[in-house]
């Protein structure tokens, strides 16, 4: 079985469409481009040409390439761009990877990103492990038989230090849905060295007969991000300076605020995931500086232009793209930190959990009493984000959805609490916002 054509960091050799069909258009690229921009904008998730004839198979590969592949030249010229398609195109390979036909489809994918040698298919699998043994048995694998994998430990570290997985014999085994996310950031991390290695090729292109073209889209690309960053209700969180209001964190964000406010000390990852979060809704680089500065433990004995101009002042600049690559990161989503960050529904005990939620709500109701129990479950179930859905539940007393980003709890918990009143021109009604975003 043959990779799948839609994995866009293939090289053109490896594609199954004819060499001459995938020539370099600088009139149309642009075009296919900016549909491609168009369909990440509106969250369309879509296989090229599925069940369609050859012709308009080779056409809409031909498209993928061409749309990815130009707006992989402008994110080597700008890196805030970068950071957009990189997550923009992971979000969609995972999506296609999750909904591949068959087993086999998903290993041919894992296998590619991986490698051959680091990925064990089904069937090899059981002849090489022994089913019955109680490791297997503990973790049910006997029901999983034809949907299960074998994955280097070095491909999977987060399920290894999670304990979601079978470690054996330096193999991680479980179904194969359950490394659709490390498939996503490796294929991630392979995407960011093929923006590098355009970036070093550009030059080897005409590159008059791109730079129009390629300026237009950035410039376009900006504008794009820009408002992505606002909600597609037009709110700008810096408005409402929210990062003042921790009644809406989420619960993740709103430890480690407490802990440095408290404590003064949070661990590197840590900073970076709180520091995003309070950059993305609003608070400026000069309003952080002075919150490390005057809350942080490690910068007592130094002056504020020490701290500013030292390595945890330039730490808070790099944030912003002040410095460095000039990089301007956006908040880490759920999926992120659940893996490389903070998630209290996965890195708090049980019983730590629940001995907060008592000590919050003091005499629980009915109704909170049994979202306090569906919590738990949902915790020991390993389901972090529909327990932050129950969660917000508990606190503000509105079914939510899970969400998958921080940034959405916090918008739809502000409007839940009438801290943010938008009305619908055309309806003048206000509008309830979606949490899965």
């Amino acid at each position: 079985m043959s990779v799948p054509d839609w994995i866009v960091i293939k090289r053109i050799n490896e594609v199954s469409v004819p060499r001459e069909e995938m020539q370099i258009d600088m009139e149309n690229w642009p075009v296919i481009a900016q549909e491609r921009v168009n369909k990440f904008v509106h969250q369309q998730r879509w296989y090229p040409a599925e069940g369609a004839n050859r012709g308009n198979y080779n056409k809409e590969i031909y498209e993928e390439f061409a749309g990815h592949g130009l707006l992989r030249i402008v994110a080597a010229e700008d890196p805030r761009v970068q950071g957009w398609l990189v997550e923009q195109e992971g979000d969609l390979f995972e999506w296609r990877f999750l909904k591949s036909k068959t087993t086999d489809v998903k290993v041919e994918v894992a296998k590619y990103i991986f490698g051959d040698n680091k990925v064990i298919g089904p069937r090899d699998l059981w002849s090489q492990f022994n089913i019955d043994e109680n490791d297997f048995k503990e973790f049910k694998m006997g029901t999983k038989r034809t949907g299960s994998i074998g994955v280097h430990f070095t491909c999977a570290p987060k399920l290894v230090s999670n304990r979601s997985a079978l470690l054996r014999n330096g193999w991680v085994i479980g179904l194969i849905d359950d490394f659709a996310n490390s498939v996503k950031s490796t294929f991630e991390q392979k995407l960011r060295e093929k923006i590098r290695e355009s970036k070093e090729n550009i030059d080897r292109i005409a590159r008059g007969s791109i730079q129009e073209p390629v300026a237009k889209l950035k410039e376009e690309l900006s504008k794009v991000i820009h408002s992505m960053s606002a909600g597609r209700d037009g709110i700008v969180l810096s408005d409402f300076r929210l990062y003042t209001r921790q009644s809406v964190f989420p619960q993740c964000m709103l430890d480690l605020y407490n802990e440095v406010m408290n404590h003064g000390h949070i661990n590197h990852v840590e900073r970076l995931q709180l520091g995003l979060f309070l950059k993305n809704i609003g608070m400026t680089v000069d309003e952080q500086l002075h919150f490390w500065y005057e809350r942080a433990v490690d910068n007592i004995g130094l002056t504020f232009d020490q701290f500013s101009n030292g390595a945890p002042g330039y730490q808070i600049k790099y944030m912003y793209g002040l410095v460095g690559g000039g990089t301007d990161y956006s908040a880490h989503k759920c999926s992120s930190i659940q893996d490389d960050s903070y998630c209290p529904f996965i890195h708090q005990s049980v019983k730590t959990i629940e001995d907060n939620l008592r000590k919050e709500i003091k005499n629980p109701s009915q109704m909170q009493e049994e979202l306090i129990r569906n919590l738990i479950r949902l915790v020991v179930d390993k389901k972090p984000s529909e327990a932050c859905a129950v969660m917000f539940q508990i606190r503000y007393n509105k079914k939510a959805y899970p969400s998958n980003h921080p940034i959405s709890y916090l918008r739809y918990a502000a409007k839940t609490l009438k801290l943010i009143d938008i009305v619908d021109e055309k309806s003048e009604n206000i509008k309830e916002p979606k949490t899965e975003e």
